[in-house]
C-alpha cells in the first residue's frame, strides 16, 4: 500500500518508531529501501514486528521535516557502511569483542559476536558486521597502522592472510628470477670477452 507522505507522521518512541498514519498510530519495527542500489531515495517500506508491510512511502522527501530527518537518520544507520581508518581498541566481551574505531564518519563503538563477523572475500578488503547487523569496511587491511593490525591479527579472515603471503611469494619469486637472469647475463658476457681476448 502506498502511503501519502502528507498523511504520515513519524517520531521516536524509545527504541521504536511510532507512525501516525491517517490518524491511526502504529509502531514500525523495521525500515527497508525497495531499491537500495538503483533508487535509494524513494520507495521506503515500513514494516511491523511480524515483518508485515505497513505501507510504502514513495517519496520520503515530501514528509514533514521532523519525520524526514528521522527517516533519513534511521536509513543511514541501516545502509551506510563506514570505512574504518584506524582501530583504537578491541576488548573481549564474552565470546565476542567490543571495538572502537575511527572512520570516515567519525568514531564508532560496536560489538562483534566472533571471528566470523569479519569477511575477507575480496582481500585485502575486510567487511565487518556487528551484533546488530550494521556493516563496516576496511578498504585495505595492510594499509592500517601497526597498532590497528596488532589489535586484530588474531581475527583476520584466512583469505586475507593467504592473499598476503601469496602476493609476497610471487613478488619474491619474480625478484629472484630477475637477479638470476642478470647474474647469468654478466657471466656470459665475461666469458665471451675472455674468449675474444684469448683469441686475439
Amino acid at each position: 500500500m502506498n502511503l501519502d507522505p502528507a498523511a504520515v507522521s513519524l517520531k521516536k518512541n524509545g527504541d521504536k518508531i511510532e507512525a501516525l498514519i491517517q490518524g491511526q498510530t502504529t509502531f514500525v519495527d523495521r525500515l527497508a529501501r525497495a531499491f537500495p542500489q538503483s533508487n535509494p531515495d524513494q520507495f521506503v517500506s515500513l514494516m511491523d514486528e511480524l515483518g508485515h508491510e505497513i505501507g510504502i512511502i514513495e517519496n520520503p522527501k515530501k514528509l514533514d521535516d521532523v519525520s524526514r530527518n528521522l527517516l533519513e537518520a534511521e536509513l543511514k544507520a541501516i545502509y551506510f557502511v563506514p570505512t574504518i581508518s584506524a582501530i583504537t581498541s578491541v576488548v573481549s566481551k564474552g565470546t565476542g569483542s567490543q571495538w572502537t574505531v575511527d572512520t570516515d564518519d567519525g568514531e564508532y563503538t560496536f560489538r562483534i559476536l566472533g571471528r566470523d563477523a569479519l569477511k575477507g572475500n575480496e582481500p585485502p578488503a575486510i567487511e565487518i558486521t556487528d551484533e546488530n547487523g550494521k556493516r563496516y569496511k576496511i578498504d585495505n587491511y595492510w594499509d592500517l597502522d601497526a597498532d590497528s593490525r596488532d589489535l586484530t591479527s588474531d581475527l583476520l579472515p584466512d583469505k586475507v592472510v593467504k592473499a598476503r603471503y601469496y602476493t609476497r611469494s610471487i613478488s619474491s619469486s619474480r625478484s629472484g628470477k630477475s637477479r638470476g637472469s642478470s647474474s647469468r647475463g654478466s657471466s656470459r658476457g665475461g666469458s665471451g670477452m675472455g674468449g675474444s681476448i684469448g683469441i686475439r
